[in-house]
Protein backbone atom coordinates (compact mmCIF):
# COMPACT_ATOMS: atom_id res chain seq x y z
CA UNK A 1 0.00 0.00 0.00
CA UNK A 2 1.15 3.53 -0.78
CA UNK A 3 1.59 5.81 2.23
CA UNK A 4 -0.25 8.67 0.45
CA UNK A 5 -2.60 8.53 -2.54
CA UNK A 6 -4.07 11.73 -3.94
CA UNK A 7 -6.83 11.08 -6.48
CA UNK A 8 -8.42 13.71 -8.73
CA UNK A 9 -8.22 16.50 -6.14
CA UNK A 10 -10.22 19.60 -7.08
CA UNK A 11 -10.63 22.91 -5.28
CA UNK A 12 -12.15 26.26 -6.25
CA UNK A 13 -12.42 29.52 -4.33
CA UNK A 14 -15.54 31.25 -5.62
CA UNK A 15 -15.41 30.98 -9.40
CA UNK A 16 -11.64 30.54 -9.49
CA UNK A 17 -10.63 26.95 -10.06
CA UNK A 18 -7.31 26.35 -8.24
CA UNK A 19 -6.85 22.56 -8.40
CA UNK A 20 -8.23 20.93 -11.53
CA UNK A 21 -7.74 17.24 -10.83
CA UNK A 22 -4.46 16.46 -9.06
CA UNK A 23 -3.43 12.79 -8.77
CA UNK A 24 -0.18 11.28 -7.47
CA UNK A 25 1.02 8.90 -4.77
CA UNK A 26 3.92 8.53 -2.37
CA UNK A 27 5.78 5.61 -0.86
CA UNK A 28 7.04 5.56 2.71
CA UNK A 29 10.47 7.28 3.03
CA UNK A 30 10.08 9.00 -0.35
CA UNK A 31 10.89 12.67 -0.85
CA UNK A 32 8.85 14.44 -3.52
CA UNK A 33 9.58 18.05 -4.46
CA UNK A 34 6.82 20.10 -6.11
CA UNK A 35 7.90 22.96 -8.36
CA UNK A 36 6.02 25.41 -10.55
CA UNK A 37 5.13 29.09 -10.97
CA UNK A 38 3.62 31.04 -8.07
CA UNK A 39 -0.16 30.98 -7.88
CA UNK A 40 -0.45 27.58 -9.50
CA UNK A 41 -2.09 25.74 -6.59
CA UNK A 42 0.90 24.15 -4.87
CA UNK A 43 0.14 25.55 -1.39
CA UNK A 44 -3.59 24.85 -1.82
CA UNK A 45 -2.72 21.24 -2.64
CA UNK A 46 -0.72 20.87 0.60
CA UNK A 47 -3.52 22.52 2.54
CA UNK A 48 -6.05 20.05 1.07
CA UNK A 49 -3.81 17.06 1.82
CA UNK A 50 -3.81 17.79 5.56
CA UNK A 51 -7.42 19.04 5.44
CA UNK A 52 -6.68 22.58 6.59
CA UNK A 53 -8.67 23.31 3.41
CA UNK A 54 -11.44 20.90 2.47
CA UNK A 55 -11.25 19.90 -1.21
CA UNK A 56 -14.40 20.17 -3.35
CA UNK A 57 -13.91 16.63 -4.62
CA UNK A 58 -11.35 13.86 -4.87
CA UNK A 59 -9.68 11.57 -2.36
CA UNK A 60 -6.69 11.90 -0.05
CA UNK A 61 -5.79 8.44 1.25
CA UNK A 62 -3.27 8.16 4.08
CA UNK A 63 -2.42 4.50 4.68
CA UNK A 64 -5.66 3.64 2.89
CA UNK A 65 -7.96 5.92 4.94
CA UNK A 66 -9.68 8.74 3.06
CA UNK A 67 -9.08 11.98 4.97
CA UNK A 68 -11.89 13.71 3.06
CA UNK A 69 -14.49 11.28 4.45
CA UNK A 70 -12.98 10.12 7.74
CA UNK A 71 -14.86 10.71 10.99
CA UNK A 72 -11.49 10.73 12.72
CA UNK A 73 -9.85 13.77 11.14
CA UNK A 74 -8.07 15.07 14.28
CA UNK A 75 -6.36 11.72 14.86
CA UNK A 76 -5.47 11.35 11.17
CA UNK A 77 -4.14 14.89 10.98
CA UNK A 78 -1.67 14.06 13.75
CA UNK A 79 0.04 11.75 11.24
CA UNK A 80 0.83 14.68 8.90
CA UNK A 81 3.35 17.32 10.00
CA UNK A 82 3.32 20.77 8.41
CA UNK A 83 6.13 23.31 8.10
CA UNK A 84 4.88 26.72 6.99
CA UNK A 85 6.49 29.49 4.98
CA UNK A 86 5.99 32.05 7.77
CA UNK A 87 7.01 29.74 10.67
CA UNK A 88 3.67 30.06 12.55
CA UNK A 89 5.33 29.82 15.96
CA UNK A 90 3.59 30.96 19.15
CA UNK A 91 5.50 34.14 20.00
CA UNK A 92 4.46 34.10 23.68
CA UNK A 93 5.91 30.60 24.19
CA UNK A 94 9.53 29.54 24.52
CA UNK A 95 11.15 27.39 21.85
CA UNK A 96 10.76 24.35 24.10
CA UNK A 97 7.05 25.03 24.66
CA UNK A 98 6.47 25.57 20.93
CA UNK A 99 7.89 22.11 20.24
CA UNK A 100 6.40 20.13 23.16
CA UNK A 101 2.89 21.63 23.03
CA UNK A 102 1.75 19.21 20.30
CA UNK A 103 2.74 15.93 21.98
CA UNK A 104 1.64 17.23 25.39
CA UNK A 105 -1.68 18.92 24.59
CA UNK A 106 -2.79 17.18 21.39
CA UNK A 107 -1.45 13.64 21.82
CA UNK A 108 -1.94 13.82 25.62
CA UNK A 109 1.57 12.55 26.36
CA UNK A 110 2.86 13.44 29.84
CA UNK A 111 4.66 16.77 30.13
CA UNK A 112 7.96 15.07 31.02
CA UNK A 113 7.76 12.70 28.03
CA UNK A 114 6.79 15.61 25.73
CA UNK A 115 9.77 17.60 27.04
CA UNK A 116 12.09 14.69 26.27
CA UNK A 117 10.69 14.38 22.72
CA UNK A 118 11.00 18.16 22.21
CA UNK A 119 14.62 18.29 23.39
CA UNK A 120 15.54 15.30 21.21
CA UNK A 121 14.11 17.05 18.13
CA UNK A 122 15.63 20.42 19.00
CA UNK A 123 18.97 18.61 19.14
CA UNK A 124 18.24 17.11 15.71
CA UNK A 125 17.86 20.61 14.22
CA UNK A 126 20.84 22.00 16.18
CA UNK A 127 18.90 24.22 18.58
CA UNK A 128 18.89 22.42 21.92
CA UNK A 129 20.84 25.37 23.39
CA UNK A 130 17.98 27.78 22.49
CA UNK A 131 15.22 25.83 24.28
CA UNK A 132 14.46 28.72 26.67
CA UNK A 133 14.61 31.49 24.07
CA UNK A 134 11.51 33.12 22.60
CA UNK A 135 10.85 33.31 18.82
CA UNK A 136 11.59 37.05 18.80
CA UNK A 137 15.18 36.25 19.85
CA UNK A 138 15.79 33.91 16.91
CA UNK A 139 16.89 34.44 13.32
CA UNK A 140 14.52 33.40 10.54
CA UNK A 141 16.55 30.26 9.91
CA UNK A 142 16.39 29.31 13.57
CA UNK A 143 12.62 29.92 13.66
CA UNK A 144 12.16 27.62 10.70
CA UNK A 145 14.29 24.93 12.31
CA UNK A 146 12.06 25.20 15.39
CA UNK A 147 9.10 24.76 13.03
CA UNK A 148 10.69 21.56 11.70
CA UNK A 149 11.39 20.30 15.25
CA UNK A 150 7.75 21.02 16.16
CA UNK A 151 6.54 18.95 13.19
CA UNK A 152 8.94 16.11 14.06
CA UNK A 153 7.83 16.07 17.71
CA UNK A 154 4.42 14.76 16.63
CA UNK A 155 6.21 11.75 15.10
CA UNK A 156 4.23 12.03 11.87
CA UNK A 157 4.21 9.57 8.95
CA UNK A 158 4.57 12.44 6.47
CA UNK A 159 5.76 16.06 6.65
CA UNK A 160 4.53 18.74 4.25
CA UNK A 161 6.82 21.72 3.65
CA UNK A 162 5.27 24.84 2.10
CA UNK A 163 8.15 26.87 0.65
CA UNK A 164 10.10 26.58 3.92
CA UNK A 165 12.92 28.91 2.83
CA UNK A 166 11.08 31.60 0.87
CA UNK A 167 10.74 33.96 3.87
CA UNK A 168 14.43 33.67 4.77
CA UNK A 169 17.42 35.87 3.97
CA UNK A 170 19.59 34.05 1.41
CA UNK A 171 22.41 33.38 3.89
CA UNK A 172 20.00 31.56 6.24
CA UNK A 173 18.53 29.22 3.61
CA UNK A 174 21.37 26.70 3.79
CA UNK A 175 20.94 25.85 7.48
CA UNK A 176 17.29 24.90 6.92
CA UNK A 177 17.98 22.90 3.77
CA UNK A 178 20.77 21.04 5.58
CA UNK A 179 18.31 19.86 8.25
CA UNK A 180 15.87 18.72 5.54
CA UNK A 181 18.61 16.82 3.69
CA UNK A 182 19.44 14.99 6.90
CA UNK A 183 15.78 14.05 7.39
CA UNK A 184 15.63 12.67 3.83
CA UNK A 185 18.72 10.56 4.51
CA UNK A 186 17.06 9.24 7.68
CA UNK A 187 14.02 8.12 5.67
CA UNK A 188 11.44 10.77 6.64
CA UNK A 189 8.62 10.92 4.09
CA UNK A 190 8.49 14.52 2.83
CA UNK A 191 6.40 16.45 0.30
CA UNK A 192 8.17 19.76 -0.31
CA UNK A 193 7.03 22.82 -2.28
CA UNK A 194 10.14 24.87 -3.08
CA UNK A 195 11.89 27.06 -5.64
CA UNK A 196 15.32 25.78 -4.58
CA UNK A 197 16.21 23.82 -7.72
CA UNK A 198 19.69 22.66 -6.72
CA UNK A 199 18.22 21.38 -3.45
CA UNK A 200 15.47 19.59 -5.39
CA UNK A 201 18.12 17.96 -7.59
CA UNK A 202 20.08 16.73 -4.56
CA UNK A 203 17.27 15.55 -2.31
CA UNK A 204 14.23 14.49 -4.36
CA UNK A 205 13.33 10.96 -5.33
CA UNK A 206 10.76 12.50 -7.66
CA UNK A 207 9.90 16.00 -8.85
CA UNK A 208 6.40 17.12 -9.76
CA UNK A 209 6.00 20.18 -12.01
CA UNK A 210 2.64 21.89 -11.50
CA UNK A 211 1.02 24.70 -13.42
CA UNK A 212 -2.49 26.17 -13.56
CA UNK A 213 -3.89 23.59 -11.15
CA UNK A 214 -2.59 20.57 -13.05
CA UNK A 215 0.40 18.26 -12.77
CA UNK A 216 2.18 18.89 -16.08
CA UNK A 217 4.97 16.38 -15.63
CA UNK A 218 6.61 14.22 -12.98
CA UNK A 219 9.68 12.02 -12.81
CA UNK A 220 13.18 11.66 -11.39
CA UNK A 221 15.23 14.83 -10.80
CA UNK A 222 17.37 13.92 -13.81
CA UNK A 223 14.35 13.54 -16.09
CA UNK A 224 12.50 16.68 -14.98
CA UNK A 225 15.46 19.04 -14.53
CA UNK A 226 17.62 17.91 -17.45
CA UNK A 227 15.43 15.95 -19.89
CA UNK A 228 11.86 17.26 -19.52
CA UNK A 229 9.35 16.10 -22.12
CA UNK A 230 7.01 19.08 -22.01
CA UNK A 231 7.81 22.48 -23.51
CA UNK A 232 6.26 24.26 -20.52
CA UNK A 233 8.57 22.45 -18.09
CA UNK A 234 11.57 23.45 -20.21
CA UNK A 235 10.46 27.11 -20.30
CA UNK A 236 9.95 27.21 -16.54
CA UNK A 237 13.34 25.66 -15.82
CA UNK A 238 15.25 27.84 -18.28
CA UNK A 239 15.42 30.70 -15.79
CA UNK A 240 17.07 28.44 -13.19
CA UNK A 241 19.78 27.14 -15.52
CA UNK A 242 22.29 29.66 -14.22
CA UNK A 243 22.33 27.98 -10.76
Amino acid sequence: MKLLEVKNLKKSFGKKEILKGISFNMDKSETIVVIGPSGTGKSTMLSCINMLTKPDSGEVLLEGEDLVKTKNIEKMRQKIGMVFQEFNLFNHLTVLDNVRIGPWKVKKISKDAATEIALKNLKKVGLEDRANAYPAELSGGQKQRVGIARALAMEPDLILFDEPTSALDPELVGEVLEVMKKLAQEGMTMLIVTHEMSFARDIADRIIFMENGYIVEEGTPDKILFHPEKDRTREFLAKFRRE
